[in-house]
């Protein structure tokens, strides 16, 4: 062997030049690919996308700048893992390299140090075109060394850390392929088993909170996913120096692990027997969850459940043991009870949480423990940008949370009253059709410190005097209206109905405007809130742009109850630029929304099927007089396929079309002797 005598004469050193060198030789295409990837995507991408510009523009980040780094910087650092720890997965590559006469740290810190050099000079090397192509003539972005460190630090920090995370993973697996795969699922894991956790608490814990599981907060758990979301959320130092930690505890366990590794372990599933029961039960668990997540949304019945609890954990033992064992031969006497075993402790796992064991669906805070309390069905909402400007703020806590103690005692008042009757969850068509329900997060920051979350359908019949006292709170409607965060930066006023709209931008209009506006939110009642009055018209209330140029906006409705505004706009001459009118009305025609059983079950809710079926029982009629179609728009309500209810279908002149519901006590007697 021509390079024998080096490795002898070196073998004391930390890293072997002779490995590096030829594992340079080897996979030195790797660093060159991804350097031209990385020149491609931030250097080239700022003249490419400069000369749609006419002017110089000022930018914060290069992260967002054409193709998404993502896609160049996931694959390359776990593909450089791969086939550098390639020598472990093979066995011939595995003895002829254990041969040598070389420690094993000496071995591994070469390959280490190989994929470094393969994979961190890219990085500077953009890195400082980056900065050489800053003052030329055809770069239309200006921005600074401090974006170009970061963007450098971001991009060394997480390169390291998906190669080392890719070596420890070939040092606990024996086969390459196995070892991308299993590389891959670990990145996603964490958030692919909160959804899979979330979505069996939600279904059999009454009141979970489902918003637990949204993709913000699932993002953040799994590495894989908030590398993929850098280039619209970019890494904050707090993150890279975990980042960088767990890069250097994977490298240090990789070290660990391979000194007591046995070399006859390459080609088998798993490097380390003591995994196997960790292996088994994570496969199983997975199995378990992904067959009760699938049959628990079809069949709601105690044997489906357990039935696919069940087939999940055997198609899952079978599978991993397939696996470990590398045949379909696994069929032995300790298999029956291994797999009861595995199954009932994983069962008890699973039904455990969901159990009266726990409490956790009676459990109500005392209001005396009580610091603060949200109640309310737009949560997420607050919790997120407003629309149209994803560089604003979203609501602050304060602006979300009540210290009112009369509020407090009121939501836990409703909070007793759920928990004791337990109305039903299903939200199903039929219930949105003919129930008036709400759905309630309810948020408490406990005065230990502690938070305490529930989420529930609250239908109102049987619990009006609870929702009254929480619905008619003024701290109720100025959070569910975003009361605080639109009154803070208010530019223009923009109504519009149908193809008509008007916009007002004089700033007392608009102060005026929106004062009235949040008086007339702040005193609806409860019944106006619950009511299936029509809107008028849509308001939408913009903001003054923020830095980048963007206007947040909250959207708001005209409803007839909103007395002073539709005076003010009366006396504005607003009014009449956004009504709708018997002039703006082709045709009306109104029926008896009656006989629902005679249509099949899947038009059963078909507003046109229901209009045929009471053209053909001579239940509708065609409605011309003017004065008739006014009073029709006056008192329309949305649309409610309730049984002998009055119902209209308006063609407007637009081509655009709508059905709506009467109130049979606000129609004129001209208007009901229409109809037999």
């Amino acid at each position: 062997m021509k390079w024998g005598m080096p490795v002898m004469t070196r073998s004391r050193l930390f890293f072997n030049s002779s490995i590096i060198r030829q594992n340079l030789r080897q996979y030195g295409w790797i660093g060159i690919l991804y350097t031209l990837a990385l020149l491609f995507i931030l250097p080239l991408q700022l003249f490419i996308n400069g000369d749609r510009l006419k002017e110089p523009v000022v930018i914060d980040g290069l992260f967002n700048l054409g193709m998404d780094i993502p896609v160049i910087l996931i694959p390359f650092p776990i593909i450089t893992g791969l086939f550098l720890s390639r020598y472990l997965q093979s066995k011939g590559s595995s003895d002829l390299m254990h041969s040598l006469p070389l420690r094993r740290s000496h071995l591994l810190s070469s390959y280490t140090l190989s994929g470094l050099l393969l994979l961190l000079p890219p990085i500077w090397i953009t890195s400082v075109v980056t900065m050489l192509v800053r003052p030329l003539e055809g770069n239309m972005y200006i921005y600074h060394g401090a974006e170009v460190w970061q963007w450098c630090l971001t991009l060394t920090v997480l390169t390291l850390f998906l190669f080392a995370f890719t070596i420890f993973v070939g040092i606990c697996v024996g086969q390459t392929v196995l070892q991308g795969v299993v590389t891959i699922i670990l990145l996603l894991l964490p958030a692919g088993m909160l959804i899979f956790i979330n979505m069996h608490l939600n279904r059999y814990l009454y009141g979970y909170p489902d918003s637990i599981g949204s993709r913000e907060s699932l993002k953040d758990w799994a590495p894989m996913l908030r590398i993929a979301d850098m280039s619209y959320s970019p890494f904050g130092q707090t993150e890279l120096w975990v980042y960088a930690l767990l890069s250097a505890a994977f490298v240090s366990l990789a070290f660990v692990l391979y000194r007591k590794r046995h070399s006859e372990k390459a080609g088998q599933a798993m490097a380390f027997t003591y995994f196997d029961p960790l292996f088994k039960a994570g496969v199983m668990l997975c199995s378990m969850l992904l067959a009760l997540s699938y049959f628990g949304s079809i069949k709601q019945g105690t044997g489906w459940i357990i039935g696919s609890v069940v087939a999940g954990g055997i198609i899952g033992y079978i599978v991993v043991e397939m696996l470990l064992r590398k045949t379909w031969h696994i069929l032995n006497r300790k298999l029956p009870l291994e797999l009861a075993v595995y199954s009932i402790l994983l069962g008890l796992l699973l039904y455990v949480p969901v159990s009266s064991l726990t409490g956790y669906e009676t459990r109500v805070p005392a209001s005396g423990k009580v610091s603060a309390v949200f109640a309310g069905g737009n949560y997420e909402d607050l919790m997120q940008r407003p629309f149209g400007a994803q560089n604003t703020a979203p609501a602050e806590e304060a602006d979300i949370y009540s210290k009112d103690p009369k509020y407090i005692e009121a939501v836990t008042a409703l909070h007793h009253a759920v928990v004791t009757v337990k109305p039903g969850q299903d939200n199903t068509m039929w219930d949105s059709v003919y129930l008036s329900r709400h759905r309630f997060m309810l948020s408490y920051q406990l005065k230990s410190g502690g938070m305490l979350m529930r989420t529930y359908l609250v239908p109102s019949a049987g619990f009006e005097p609870e929702l009254k006292a929480v619905m008619g709170h003024v701290d109720y409607k100025r959070v569910r209206y975003r009361i605080s965060q639109m009154n803070k930066n208010a530019e223009s006023i923009h109504m519009s109905n149908l193809d008509k709209a008007f916009s007002i931008s004089d700033p007392q209009e608009v102060k005026e405007f929106k004062d009235i506006l949040i008086r007339e939110v702040l005193n609806m009642s409860y019944e106006d809130q619950v009511s299936d009055q029509r809107s008028r018209a849509s308001i939408r209330v913009i903001q003054k742009p923020d830095k980048y140029g963007n206007h947040a906006y909250f959207t708001y409705d005209w409803y007839p109850s909103y007395h002073e505004l539709g005076a003010w706009l009366e006396q504005k001459g607003y009014a009449d630029k956004v009504r709708i009118t018997a002039a703006d009305v082709r045709s009306a025609e109104m029926f008896i929304d009656m006989n629902h059983s005679k249509l099949p079950p899947g038009l059963m809710y078909d507003p046109e099927t229901r209009l045929e079926l009471a053209r053909s029982e001579k239940r509708a009629v065609m409605v011309s007089d003017k004065t008739l179609i006014n009073g029709i728009l006056e008192h329309r309500r949305n649309y409610n396929r309730r049984e002998g209810a009055y119902a209209v279908k308006i063609v407007y002149k637009n081509n655009s079309s709508s059905y709506i519901s009467l109130d049979e006590q606000e129609m004129s007697p001209a208007l009901k002797a229409l109809l037999p």
